[in-house]
C-alpha cells in the first residue's frame, strides 16, 4: 500500500462518517482501493489519509427486501458477477460485473467505491442506470436517496454534494401531513381528533391551540398564522399530523373533524375595497395604499396633443420550481435545527423562534440547496410546521409538499389592475403619466406592501416624466397569497408602460424606436420619486444594441421603422 499520513479502521458506519465529517478533506474512504491507491501511487493525491471500511459489517452483503434487491456499497464485482440471487434477477447487472477489467480487478474492485468515485472504470454503471438504480448516500447528518442517473455527472464527477432538503433522511424521522381548509373563509369552532388519533402510527395531531407563541408570522407583516383558527383561503392550514409513515398521517388527516363557520367569501379585489365587504382581517381589506406625486398632471394633460387611457390587467402566476417545499428537524440538546430548502433562513429564523415562543439563540435554520426559487422560497412554507413537532416531540421530523399541495399552498404573482393614463406633445415627448394599480395580494400580505410599492416606483418605465400621480393598493381576498416573485412587481408595471409607449407612438406615427429614443433616462434626469440620476445608467447603450441586433436578424425592420 503507498504510504499515507494517517490510517483509520473504523468498525462502524457510524464512526467511519464522523471520522470523514471531521477531516476538513484530509481523510479519504478506501473501499476495493482499485481508484485511490493507484492515484496515491502516482502522488496525485498527498498529504491524504486513509478511512478503511473493510471491518464495517453488512456492507459486503447482497440482499433482497421485498422487490427490491440490495448492494452492500463493498460488494465486489466478482461477488455481483457470481451471486445466484442477481444471476436470477438482474442478468444484466452479473454480465455488466464480468466484464469490469481483469479477475483480480474484479475480485477487489467495489460497485460502491466506483460509483462513489465516478471511474471511468465502472463499467456497471450503464446497467445500474437502465435498471433505474438507486444510491443511498450517508453523512454524519443524515442519509438521502438518488438515482444513479442523477448521482454521476461526468468522469471523476458526481453530484454528491449539495443535498436537496426532501431527500435528507433522519433515523426515526415522523413525517407531517397538514390538514388544509377546503373553503375559503371561515371561523374554526372547534376540532375532534379522537378517531385520528386511533389510527396506527398516528403521535400527534396539534392545532393552533398548540402554538407555544404569537401564532403569526410574515416577512413585512406577521399576519398569515401557522395553524389558523380563522380559514382566509383554500388551502390554509388547519391541523397538522405527525406519524411514523406517510400513509398513517394521510389516513389520520381524513379522521380530524373540523366545526367551521362559513363566511361570505370575497375573491375579487373591487369587491374587497367595498365598505361593507366581509373583513378578511381586522384592521380592513386594504392592506396599503401608497401614492408617488410630481408636477402638475391635470394641467400637462389639458396641454397634451396625444392622450391615451387602458386597463391593463395581469395573472396570478405560480412559480413551479422543480422541488418542492420540503424539509427535517430535530432537536441538538436544547437548540431547535430545521434543514430546509429555503432562500430567507435569517428570516426563517426569526419567525420559527416568534412562533415557537424561542429566544434566537435556540433556532438554527440551515439553508439546504434550494431547487428553484424565483422568489417562492422567500416565504414561510414547512419550517414553521417541522419546529412545532421537533419541539413538542422530542423527535426527528420530516415534511415534504407534494405537487398538487405546493401549489395550493405557496405564494404566487401579484395579479395586477392597472389603470394607465399617458401624455405626450406632438414630438412624442412624455408629458405626465397618470396610473392606478390595485393588486390582489390574496389572503395574508407577504410581500405584498413592497411589491406593490415597488410598482408605482417603477410605473413610469425607464422613462423621463416630468408629471406623475401614482396610486397604489395593496388589498386582501380570499385568494392564495401573493409573494415575491421574479422583478418584484416590475414586470407587471412594464407590460403596461411599454404597451402605452407603443400606442402612444402609433397615435403619433413615430416608430416605437424612436419614441423610446427620445424619453429615456440619462443622467441627470429626475425620476418619479425625485431622485437623480448620476451614473449607471444604461438603457440608452442597450437600446442601440438591441435596434442593431435586431437588424442583423430582420434587415426588413430598417425601412419599417426609418
Amino acid at each position: 500500500m503507498p504510504e499515507c499520513s494517517v490510517y483509520y479502521q473504523p468498525q462502524s458506519m457510524a464512526d467511519a462518517l464522523t471520522l470523514l465529517a471531521n477531516s476538513e478533506g484530509r481523510l479519504k474512504p478506501l473501499a476495493g482501493g482499485t481508484d485511490i491507491l493507484p492515484a496515491m501511487k502516482k502522488g496525485e493525491l498527498r498529504d491524504v489519509g486513509l478511512i478503511d471500511l473493510s471491518k464495517i459489517p453488512d456492507i459486503r452483503k447482497v440482499s433482497i427486501q421485498g422487490n427490491v434487491i440490495k448492494l452492500g456499497s463493498l460488494c465486489t464485482f466478482s461477488q455481483i458477477e457470481n451471486s445466484p440471487l442477481i444471476k436470477d434477477e438482474v442478468p444484466l447487472l452479473a454480465e455488466a460485473a464480468g466484464t469490469v477489467g481483469s479477475p483480480q480487478i474484479r475480485s477487489i474492485g467495489t460497485i460502491g467505491g466506483n460509483i462513489a468515485n465516478a471511474s471511468p472504470a465502472a463499467d456497471t454503471v450503464n446497467a445500474m442506470v437502465a435498471l433505474d438504480a438507486k444510491a443511498k448516500l450517508d453523512s454524519a447528518e443524515g442519509s438521502r436517496t438518488v438515482l444513479v442517473s442523477e448521482l454521476l455527472c461526468g468522469v471523476g464527477k458526481t453530484n454528491i454534494q449539495p443535498e436537496d432538503a426532501a431527500d435528507l433522511d433522519l433515523q426515526g424521522a415522523l413525517t407531517l401531513k397538514v390538514l388544509r381548509s377546503t373553503v375559503a373563509h371561515a371561523k374554526v369552532k372547534g376540532f375532534d381528533v379522537t378517531e385520528a388519533m386511533k389510527v396506527p402510527g398516528v403521535v400527534r395531531v396539534f392545532t393552533y391551540e398548540d402554538i407555544p407563541g404569537i401564532n403569526g408570522y410574515g416577512i413585512i407583516v406577521k399576519d398569515q398564522p401557522a395553524l389558523t383558527d380563522k380559514v382566509r383561503f383554500k388551502g390554509d392550514a388547519l391541523a397538522l399530523v405527525a406519524a411514523e409513515d406517510e400513509v398513517s398521517a394521510k389516513k389520520a388527516l381524513e379522521l380530524i373533524k373540523v366545526d367551521l363557520e362559513e363566511l361570505p367569501p370575497v375573491y375579487d379585489v373591487w369587491s374587497a375595497m367595498k365598505e361593507d365587504a366581509p373583513a378578511i382581517h381586522d384592521k380592513g381589506n386594504i392592506q396599503l395604499i401608497s401614492k408617488i406625486k410630481k408636477g402638475d398632471v391635470e394641467s400637462a394633460l389639458r396641454q397634451a396633443e396625444v392622450v391615451i387611457s387602458r386597463r391593463y390587467t395581469t395573472q396570478k402566476i405560480e412559480h413551479c420550481a422543480i422541488e418542492t417545499e420540503a424539509g427535517v428537524a430535530f432537536m441538538d440538546e436544547d437548540v431547535l435545527v430545521i434543514k430546509v430548502c429555503t432562500q430567507n433562513p435569517h428570516y426563517d429564523r426569526n419567525d420559527v423562534a416568534r412562533v415557537l415562543g424561542l429566544p434566537m439563540n435556540k433556532v438554527r435554520i440551515i439553508q439546504m440547496a434550494t431547487g428553484g426559487g424565483f422568489g417562492g422560497k422567500l416565504d414561510i412554507s414547512v419550517q414553521c410546521f417541522l419546529g412545532l413537532a421537533a419541539l413538542k416531540l422530542g423527535r426527528p421530523v420530516k415534511m415534504n409538499y407534494d405537487r398538487q399541495e405546493s401549489f395550493i399552498a405557496t405564494g404566487k404573482r401579484h395579479p395586477f389592475f392597472i389603470d394607465y393614463t399617458t401624455a405626450s406633445d406632438k414630438e412624442g415627448k412624455l408629458l405626465a403619466v397618470k396610473v392606478k394599480v390595485v393588486g390582489d395580494t390574496g389572503a395574508y400580505a407577504s410581500y405584498g406592501p413592497a411589491t406593490l410599492i415597488r410598482a408605482g416606483v417603477h410605473a413610469t418605465g425607464p422613462y423621463e416624466v416630468p408629471n406623475v400621480d401614482i396610486e397604489v393598493l395593496c388589498v386582501y381576498t380570499n385568494n392564495p397569497f401573493s409573494g415575491a416573485m421574479r422583478g418584484f412587481g416590475t414586470p407587471q408595471m412594464a407590460f403596461a408602460s411599454e404597451s402605452q409607449m407603443d400606442i402612444v407612438a402609433q397615435a403619433l406615427k413615430i416608430s416605437p424606436l424612436e419614441i423610446r429614443r427620445r424619453n429615456i433616462v440619462h443622467e441627470g434626469s429626475i425620476t418619479a420619486t425625485g431622485q437623480k440620476l448620476e451614473g449607471s445608467i444604461g438603457i440608452g447603450k442597450t437600446l442601440e444594441a438591441a435596434w442593431e441586433k435586431a437588424l442583423q436578424v430582420m434587415p426588413e425592420l430598417e425601412a419599417r421603422y426609418k
